[in-house]
């Protein structure tokens, strides 16, 4: 039971890791499906691969909105914004009651999504023919939570219980309530009906109400997987799982070592603008003093370098390849941290470190544009949005 503050913000904090961890995995899957028929699709299978992919990345754009929600609960109860998780793989039990890892889309993959959104009570499909690409059990032991909804369960029923008055400290003013997109909302959180509110949107975007699951996520990837089971050709490409540029400590189990040069160079790049995308992420969301032309900037920068810079990036990972020890398969995005990500409590040093994070990624990017020209046009991007940024900040200073 959840009754204190301080429980109610760890266990916010655990549905930010949740939800941050759900949509890169989805982002993941989506990355690795062929786009050319110079990859052995058919005119009909490329266009189902590029529907798929466009669902798939619809239902990770939905699980960005419930990160920045559950950030807005955390503001609301004067709590922090939590963009830290363990790299992946992480088997069932070990942070989670599901596991999480990396893995092209295939049958396997769109089964653990399903576990992932699956409601308490719905029976779970039948089991794909486990592959050596599927990791960790799929049913595993009780733990604290056994099903995402639970979560939100003790969640909601502590918004519910504990004293309103007391609760409800942090500044209204700072959360994040624009619409990021036609197919992208993020909910204020200000009292105890706006709280049960979002969680209640979290919940029915991912679970579906009792007896009408339509359009959830958890209908979406049955859907899919049905589709998948009805077509005869692979429509992914041989994209390693959970591949990485370097061991992790905290995340001691199998994955799979980059040997490749190109792509150690290209993912360190991404590592490197995905963690700029987090650092932008917590200074939109963990207010700092920023104004409103500020958190304006923000939002937008984030936006825009998750589609002009992170997107682009995944998909030319996912056509190198490995390394000599992973013969005729590709890398793919790894999404890896390298140590915390902690903000600055000094607005002025956010700005210089954000700022000088950007630069250090125009060059690098710029540097590898050889490689392939579209890391020059992200180069190109990154430094248009630094700009932009940049000049937020100096108007900001002017008043």
């Amino acid at each position: 039971m959840i009754d204190t503050r301080e429980g109610l913000i760890n266990a916010l904090h655990i549905a930010s890791e949740l939800e941050h961890g759900l949509m890169l995995q989805y982002l993941f899957a989506a990355f690795t499906l062929k786009k050319h028929q110079a990859e052995g699709l058919t005119p009909s299978q490329q266009e189902l691969a590029r529907v798929w992919e466009g669902r798939v990345l619809s239902v990770a754009r939905e699980e960005m909105a419930h990160l920045g929600t559950v950030f807005n609960l955390l503001t609301a109860i004067g709590g922090a914004p939590r963009l830290e998780r363990p790299n992946f793989p992480q088997p069932a039990k070990s942070y989670y009651p599901f596991p999480f890892t990396l893995t092209r889309y295939s049958d396997e993959t769109l089964y653990r999504f399903i576990r992932f959104e699956l409601p308490k009570g719905e029976k779970p499909p039948s089991l794909p023919v486990l592959t050596a690409e599927f990791v960790g059990p799929i049913e595993p032991d009780p733990v604290e939570f056994d099903y995402i909804g639970e979560l939100y369960g003790q969640i909601r029923a502590a918004f519910s219980s504990m004293s309103e008055e007391t609760l409800f400290i942090g500044p209204k003013f700072a959360q994040d309530s624009e619409e990021w997109s036609r197919r992208m909302r993020i909910l204020r959180v200000v009292d105890r009906a706006s709280a049960n509110a979002a969680i209640d949107f979290i919940v029915l975007e991912g679970e579906g109400a009792p007896g009408n699951r339509k359009g959830s996520h958890y209908d979406t990837f049955l859907d899919l997987r049905a589709q998948l089971a009805t077509t005869n050709f692979d429509p992914a490409k041989a994209v390693v799982p959970n591949p990485r540029t370097r061991s992790h400590r905290e995340s001691p189990y199998p994955a799979t070592l980059l040997e490749n040069p190109d792509a150690i160079r290209v993912a360190q790049l991404f590592n490197e603008t995905y963690r700029a995308t987090l650092l932008m992420l917590g200074q939109l969301y963990g207010y700092g003093g920023e104004s409103f032309g500020e958190r304006t900037a923000l939002r937008n920068a984030a936006r825009q370098i998750m589609t002009m810079a992170v997107r682009p990036l995944a998909e030319i990972l996912t056509g190198l390849p490995a390394g000599k020890d992973h013969k005729g398969l590709l890398a793919g995005p790894t999404f890896e941290l390298h140590g915390g990500l902690q903000l600055s409590n000094q607005p002025e040093a956010r700005w210089s470190i954000l700022t000088e994070r950007l630069g250090l990624i125009t060059k690098a990017a710029t540097d590898l544009a050889g490689l392939n020209s579209r890391i020059g046009l992200v180069a190109q991007n990154v430094g248009l949005i630094n700009g932009n940024l940049q000049r937020a900040r100096a108007a900001e200073e002017r008043l």
